[in-house]
Formats: structure tokens, sequence, C-alpha cells
């Protein structure tokens, strides 16, 4: 339900704000992005992936991140 993405939202904004150094770092962003779709806010989705390639280039968040932006999803 939404508001089931909604708390997993603060949730990982949460772990970000905590230690935004972890290792998990860009699969949470992808995360978010995944929350953000399903709440229908693509742009914010889009924005978040984004900043997931710019913040974390060679991880595997980033490269699924780019096959999502290149589908329009």
């Amino acid at each position: 339900s939404a508001q089931d993405y909604k708390g997993a939202l603060v949730t990982y904004r949460a772990i970000l704000k905590l230690d935004p150094e972890t290792p998990r770092a860009p699969d949470i962003y992808l995360n978010i992005a995944r929350c953000q779709q399903e709440l229908k806010a693509p742009a914010q989705a889009s924005a978040t992936l984004k900043q997931l390639v710019a913040k974390y280039p060679d991880s595997q968040a980033a490269a699924k991140a780019k096959k999502l932006l290149s589908s329009g999803k």
C-alpha cells in the first residue's frame, strides 16, 4: 500500500542521514526511487536515480538506475 512505501521512504532516508557512507547507500537510493515510482512520483524517482548515478557511477545499483532511466520507468 501507499502507506508502506511512505514508511519505507522515511526509513531509507533515515539510514542515509545517520550513515551517509554506508556501503549499502547505492542500493538504498535505488529502493528510494522504487518507492517514489510506486507512490506515483516519477519526477522524484528520476531525480533520485540521477543522483545515484552521479554519486556511485561504478555501482551495480547505478547500472540498474541507468537502465531504468533509459527505459523511462
